[in-house]
């Protein structure tokens, strides 16, 4: 048997797809939820990005910040695009 929370998560989204009426939404929903490839490649453009970056992380160059330090940075971020 699943958990409560898990049943309850599944519930609220068939509820929202239900109720949706936006076509775009619709059909991104179907593509990921037939999209049997959950590896997905990246372009040589973009391995070279993630390389440099990587590189910038490990010598120092460029900061790191942890996740909750993200999520504040995002959220002042639209905050202060809202205003």
């Amino acid at each position: 048997m699943q958990p409560t929370n898990l049943q309850k998560d599944k519930l609220e989204l068939i509820n929202k797809i239900i109720h949706t009426e936006d076509q775009n939404t619709l059909a991104f929903l179907k593509e990921v939820l037939n999209d049997d490839n959950s590896e997905y490649e990246l372009t040589d453009e973009q391995k070279t990005i993630v390389e440099e970056a990587t590189a910038k992380y490990y010598s120092g160059e460029e900061p790191s910040f942890s996740w909750e330090e993200v999520k504040n940075n995002v959220r002042k971020s639209f905050n202060e695009k809202k205003s």
